[in-house]
């Protein structure tokens, strides 16, 4: 079987701003019709092409107009079109590898949507991340932390998660609480080739909880508005004698797990319990 040789320039993989309508897919444009006659500037549509040519992959069409959302998905010729107002989502994942990103989106009616995206044209995504994350299309979050004694040790305990957790503000204003964490790589052959060991991040902002996670593969966040019920506690691992910090979300919606060390368990059993005062609160 002979494989077609995608010869586009690497740039055309990128996401892509529509500057006219005329710019926009035709398969995609019936589902802004009524946007683009409401007045929708081009610019906030956004093409993410397919990585390769000739493969199955999808392609995407992200839009925003006032404080609504749509996502377009086409595969195998079909097209998947959502429709998100504010208010719908019940939580939302967002994942880096290496320069790609992975948004995934629950909404309240138990359904699920998603894009990927080169994450070098991150920029052109911001207004329809901030939509999906409940706050303004044109909010830009802060680029350093408060200067707090809380903050200045996380800064001497890990440089790289001190501007990682800085993902916590495309959530909220301000953190109310945190937990930071360092794991053991326990892989022999992570250890031989110094692998950085995994760390978390859990905060307590005004617009609800964020859990962040990096290891060797990348970076994991779950944002749960304040709404989502979602809880918080530590527990023994299957099949292991080390515990776990769970952070568990409704049926049906992706949960997060950090495998605790000899002597974290009460701090993690302790932010877990503000959480949980937090949100009963």
């Amino acid at each position: 079987m002979n494989l077609r040789e995608d010869r586009r320039p690497t740039l055309a993989s990128w996401p892509k701003r529509m500057y006219d309508w005329s710019e926009v897919p035709h398969p995609f444009q019936p589902a802004l019709a009524g946007w683009n006659a409401a007045g929708m500037p081009p610019g906030n549509i956004t093409l993410i092409p397919r990585v390769h040519q000739y493969s199955g992959a999808p392609e995407y069409v992200t839009a925003w107009f006032g404080g609504e959302v749509c996502l377009q998905r086409m595969a195998d010729g079909k097209l998947d079109v959502w429709s998100i107002r504010p208010g719908d989502v019940a939580q939302v994942g967002y994942s880096v590898q290496l320069i790609k990103c992975t948004v995934t989106v629950w909404l309240k009616d138990g359904s699920r949507t998603g894009f990927s995206y080169n994450k070098t044209k991150e920029d052109q995504l911001y207004p329809v991340l901030s939509l999906l994350l409940g706050q303004p299309a044109d909010r830009r979050p802060p680029l350093r932390h408060p200067d707090t004694p809380a903050f200045d040790r996380l800064r001497q305990e890990s440089y790289a998660m001190y501007y990682t957790s800085l993902l916590a503000y495309r959530f909220g204003e301000r953190i109310l609480d945190q937990l930071f964490l360092r794991g053991k790589n326990r892989n022999f052959l992570y250890i031989l080739q110094r692998r950085p060991d995994p760390e978390c991040f859990c905060a307590m902002t005004d617009a609800g909880p964020v859990c962040i996670i990096t290891d060797f593969y990348g970076t994991s966040v779950l944002y749960l508005p304040a709404s989502s019920r979602c809880s918080l506690w530590v527990k023994p691992q299957p099949r292991g004698k080390s515990s776990g910090l769970y952070l568990q979300a409704p049926a049906g919606v992706e949960s997060l797990c950090f495998r605790l060390l000899p002597g974290q368990e009460e701090a993690a059993g302790a932010f877990a319990r503000r959480w949980f005062s937090e949100a009963e609160g």
